[in-house]
């Protein structure tokens, strides 16, 4: 449930955002009654000004998508008629239509790529790399899903060995995120081959639990390792948690001590490998661990498929 700003797109960033969580609503993503984070909170997790966002909500209130309450914020309302039923009777026409004329659905999708100019591509070979298992999986399953890419996944600790056999690089780009950029950029750039770093945020559902947490509140960011503790505490900065507390630990070393520095914290964020960790430690019934699994920034993701479609060979 993320919510992306591509400050490159000819779109605005206005739009962009409000767009978005008209989709997010009428989609259900959006639970109606719900409280949206602060206009502070969204600016600083998109990295926009305030007086974006303060627009947008007061566009969404106009249009019957939210209410603000005073000194509360802004919640979420059931979506106008009007609009549900236009997205659904456009869907709606459109799917009759193909299911009519015996058209298959993914025909019907690459039609529409077709003549909107761009014919569906050749899958690019390219290679990701990342520090632990759980997120080259994950990150490696977004890029797939979002564009026509194989990938050839590999942890940075294997990484040295897989390049060093002397063979031609079968990929066209090395992949990765800014956290570990130099490191995969000084293995594989000797070798011709150029690396493009990706954004990975955290997610919104995360962000908006952890802006309803009372001032002072403790919150431990735990990571599988050091690194992805750091990673996950940099994707938090700038969100606007001022009032929070936060506690770092990493539990692959010396799980003992981690569980220790935990000890007076009622509420830890961590992705969900080590969720399941906490819980095996014994974590207390009464803690609540808010998973917090990253996502790669969707504006990443159209600036890599625009570098493949340039330079497919």
């Amino acid at each position: 449930m993320d919510l992306q700003i591509n400050l490159k797109s000819h779109v605005p960033v206005h739009v962009q955002l409000g767009q978005q969580i008209k989709h997010l609503i009428l989609a259900g993503n959006f639970e109606v009654g719900g409280r949206l984070p602060s206009i502070r909170a969204m600016a600083g997790f998109l990295r926009i000004n305030r007086n974006t966002v303060a627009r947008v909500f007061t566009d969404l209130e106009r249009e019957g998508f939210v209410e603000s309450r005073r000194g509360s914020g802004y919640y979420v309302l059931e979506p106008p008629v009007d609009a549900v039923e236009m997205r659904g009777e456009v869907l709606d026409r459109v799917m009759d239509l193909a299911v009519a004329q015996g058209f298959p659905v993914e025909e019907l999708a690459y039609a529409l790529l077709a003549r909107a100019g761009t014919e569906p591509p050749e899958k690019t070979n390219i290679l990701f790399v990342e520090c632990t298992r759980a997120e080259l999986e994950q990150f490696s399953d977004e890029l797939e899903q979002q564009l026509p890419v194989v990938v050839e996944r590999v942890l940075l600790e294997d990484l040295a060995q897989r390049v060093s056999s002397g063979e031609e690089l079968p990929w066209r780009l090395a992949v990765t995120t800014f956290f570990h950029v130099h490191e995969v950029q000084e293995l594989v750039e000797p070798l011709g081959l150029e690396t493009v770093a990706l954004l990975a945020e955290a997610n919104l559902e995360s962000l908006r639990r952890l802006t309803e947490l009372p001032a002072g509140t403790a919150v431990g960011i735990v990571g599988w390792g050091q690194t992805c503790m750091e990673n996950l505490s940099r994707s938090l900065e700038g969100a606007g948690l001022d009032h929070l507390d936060f506690v770092q630990a990493y539990v692959d070393k010396d799980a003992e001590e981690a569980m220790r520095i935990l000890e007076n914290v009622p509420t830890v964020v961590c992705a969900s490998i080590t969720a399941r960790k906490l819980r095996e430690l014994g974590a207390p019934d009464d803690l609540e661990i808010i998973e917090e699994d990253r996502t790669l920034d969707k504006g990443g993701i159209e600036m890599l498929g625009r570098m493949l479609r340039q330079n497919p060979s």
